[in-house]
């Protein structure tokens, strides 16, 4: 479990090292980070069928032999379109990990009270993972280039292979099989989508080819859901969403992850770009943020006795939002103390939303469908990463392109030097220097059109948060959840 948001984090903290290296353009570096979450959410579901099928431990291990051997190609890759297919191979095993992972822990827990917080601890390996990601790179890239960045998991990958036969158990769920129309239409669903939004703000939502995107997302979503209605053995069984609480729950986790998959991306390049900390540090940074989270996830099963799961949901959303609403109050300069407490706050909120969703998700279907439960909670949890890193990091670079020549221009910059800078910038150089004021004009410039380009994405981020609060306190049906079972 670790192992499958490491990736996640440490591929975040390496993309500036990566965009030099590569000479790659914002766009592609949006790919870059959004290509393994957009094969986890589309996999997800067909690999939980498939490890009911197969056997739980024997889909568990190929997905870490798939994930160690992406992370090989990504050592290995010398232009972006290799990087984005290696990303998107080791997503095909984390798509394998997740959902038989957490079906594995919820199968050895039949007791509701001790399943939750087995899965709280299997929620806050998550938060080991995305903290340990940009520390684990730093101390990497102080010292060798962003290629070894990726043998991290190759190695626990073997780690894992060693163990796993151990001391793991294998299980099955009989007779399900694998939903191929379903499990085409929803990765055709969700590229189309990935795809609009990442390149509509590259070339204009107004564009043919974006338009046309869109049109096709709309169009298989809508054959998805006829199919799945139709179907005797669907992937994803559509009539669990009639609860009420079964729905809330799916979309908590959704707007939650956008959250924690867009905002960190945002800080880790708004350390490095305007605050110019090194990849350590940016780890250090933001180690506030996934602590937080991993210390209350530790404990979360223990809350949701205590308070309730939709108090803790509720509350959860709540305080990530007012972290989230901080953290605009950024400055385009080095200093930290006015990002912390947002950062810490952020992670308060995560902490309290996703180990008891994911719980909840379990908890409120019958103990024969935890299964299917789990590969929903886990698609729905990954197609909120997909979309916070692809739609928050497009608004920071279409912002930021429409920002930075304003900025300059507005400080006096010469055109053709601002020409030189924005080209740069775009590139993942750094920008020309300049003599004396002019040099200190160019950077202040480009730092402040980086720190009112944020903004934009975190008032998303806010807004999505509140309402998932509001709609959480009114149609969460707390007996549903069974935390009280």
């Amino acid at each position: 479990m670790m192992m499958t948001f490491i990736n996640i984090t440490a591929t975040i903290g390496s993309l500036g090292f990566i965009q030099s290296g590569l000479h790659t353009s914002t766009t592609t570096l949006v790919w870059v980070s959004s290509a393994y979450t957009l094969a986890v959410a589309g996999l997800t579901l067909s690999a939980g069928t498939l490890g009911d099928l197969a056997g739980r431990r024997t889909v568990f291990l190929i997905g870490t032999v798939v994930m160690g051997v992406g992370s090989l190609v990504a050592f290995g890759a010398g232009d972006g379109g290799t990087l984005i297919a290696a990303e998107a191979v080791m997503g095909v095993g984390g798509a394998m990990i997740l959902p038989n992972s957490l079906t594995i822990v919820s199968h050895i827990f039949p007791d509701p009270r001790k399943r939750t917080e087995a899965i709280s601890i299997w929620a806050g390996c998550s938060g080991v993972g995305l903290a340990g990601g940009p520390l684990v790179a730093g101390v990497l890239l102080n010292h060798f280039s962003w290629h070894s960045v990726f043998l991290v998991n190759a190695a626990m990958s073997l780690v894992v292979l060693a163990v796993t036969p151990i001391l793991v158990k294998n299980s099955r769920h009989l007779g399900r099989r694998i939903d191929i129309p379903g499990l085409v239409l929803t990765t055709v669903s969700l590229l189309a989508l990935t795809y609009g939004v990442i390149e509509g703000g590259h070339v204009g939502y107004g564009d043919t080819r974006i338009l046309v995107a869109f049109l096709v997302f709309l169009v298989t979503l809508v054959l998805f859901v006829r199919v799945e209605l139709r179907s005797a053995d669907p992937m994803l069984n559509l009539t669990l969403f009639r609860s009420a609480s079964f729905s809330t729950v799916m979309g908590v986790a959704l707007v939650m992850m956008f959250g924690f998959g867009g905002v960190p991306l945002l800080m880790v390049l708004y350390f490095q770009r305007v605050q110019h900390a090194s990849a350590l540090d940016t780890g250090w940074r933001l180690l506030p943020m996934f602590a937080v989270y991993v210390a209350v996830s530790a404990v979360a099963g223990r809350l949701i006795r205590r308070f309730g799961t939709r108090s803790m949901l509720t509350a959860g959303l709540v305080i990530a939002a007012a972290g989230t609403a901080l953290l605009m109050a950024s400055p385009p300069d080095d200093s930290y103390a006015w990002v912390w407490p947002g950062m810490v706050l952020f992670g308060l909120g995560a902490g309290f939303v996703l180990a008891p969703s994911t719980a909840a998700s379990i908890s409120s279907v019958p103990h024969e469908a935890a299964g299917m439960a789990s590969a929903s909670v886990n698609m729905f949890r990954q197609l909120g990463n997909v979309l916070g890193a692809s739609v928050l990091g497009t608004i920071l670079t279409a912002h930021f392109s429409a920002v930075l020549p304003e900025r300059l221009a507005g400080a006096g910059v010469p055109s053709g030097v601002a020409a030189q800078v924005e080209s740069a910038v775009a590139h993942g150089g750094h920008a020309p220097a300049g003599a004396g004021a002019m040099g200190a004009t160019i950077a202040r410039g480009v730092a402040g059109a980086f720190t009112d380009s944020l903004r934009p994405g975190l008032i998303v981020t806010v807004c999505a948060l509140v309402l998932a609060a509001v709609l959480t306190f009114v149609l969460f049906a707390e007996k549903s959840a069974g935390h009280r079972k």
